[in-house]
């Protein structure tokens, strides 16, 4: 299948004669050309608002072996830097408001992963949860949440130090979970971030399923502009019952900001 666009061409070799073998050509050449259509409508989306809202963004540097023991750079109270990487910026203040607003929403006991500069956590209180349970790779980061948790006594607010892969089996069922966490290798970096994952979140989603309790509520952002591609929502469908997608207008990264190009990002919030 051959379609010419006004700005690209798009052909479908066909490898395997079986491939979407169907009763007859009708019926495959339909299900090709659907595919077709929706690669060129979000081709055509993507140019029309990287010239409307991407700002220059720039080279990321490569991530070590250590992340866990890397420094924790606060220095500029705008950014929290980790081994010479953005890894947030004040910017996402709207952002994290509304991830920690859907998770919170039924008030009852939250994990959150990743704390960073404590903007999400932040909001997370301001819900009156019943509990908060963060977990935290680094030293430094969690250093900065001990001295942020001392400035909330009677709260219930706990610490799980260590990667969300070896802590979380032991941290129980909650209410809502809120992701918000970062590569902490090169290697990990690139899996998550590679061509063939739909979401930094999507390794997340088989244990944030496990662990949230019927009805519990899951929480992220995705870096899809305006829609979840239909890997993503079929891959969100396979653990959770249902989901819902809100855009977040009007951020403003700077123009050096390394991990993120556009004014909008997407947040999901997943129904188990």
């Amino acid at each position: 299948m051959r379609r010419t666009f006004t700005d690209f061409t798009i052909e479908v070799d066909m490898k395997r004669p079986d491939f979407l073998r169907s009763r007859g050509n009708g019926q495959r050449n339909l299900l090709l050309g659907r595919a077709v259509a929706e690669l060129a409508a979000d081709l055509h989306h993507l140019d029309s608002i990287q010239r409307e809202v991407f700002v220059d963004g720039a080279w990321r540097p490569h991530i070590r072996s250590d992340w866990a023991s890397s420094g924790a750079d606060y220095s500029d109270s705008s950014q929290l830097l980790i081994e010479g990487q953005q890894v947030m910026q004040d910017w996402e203040h709207p952002l994290m408001r509304k991830l920690a607003e859907n998770a919170c929403l039924h008030k009852g006991d939250i994990l959150e992963v990743g704390f960073g500069m404590g903007i999400s956590a932040g909001y997370v209180q301001d819900c009156g949860v019943r509990s908060h349970t963060i977990i935290e790779i680094n030293k430094g980061v969690a250093e900065r949440f001990e001295d942020w948790r001392a400035q909330r006594p009677g709260a219930d607010i706990r610490l799980a130090f260590g990667g969300w892969q070896d802590v979380i089996d032991d941290l129980g069922q909650f209410d809502g979970i809120l992701y918000d966490t970062y590569p902490t290798d090169e290697d990990e970096f690139v899996k998550t971030l590679g061509p063939k994952v739909v979401t930094l979140a999507a390794t997340f989603f088989p244990a944030a399923a496990a662990h949230l309790r019927p009805g519990g509520i899951f929480s992220y952002y995705t870096n899809e502009i305006d829609s979840l591609s239909r890997a993503h929502q079929r891959l969100l469908l396979e653990h959770f019952s249902s989901f819902t997608v809100e855009l977040v207008r009007d951020l403003r990264p700077p123009a050096d900001c390394t991990y993120w190009w556009a004014d909008r990002m997407a947040a999901v919030t997943a129904y188990k």
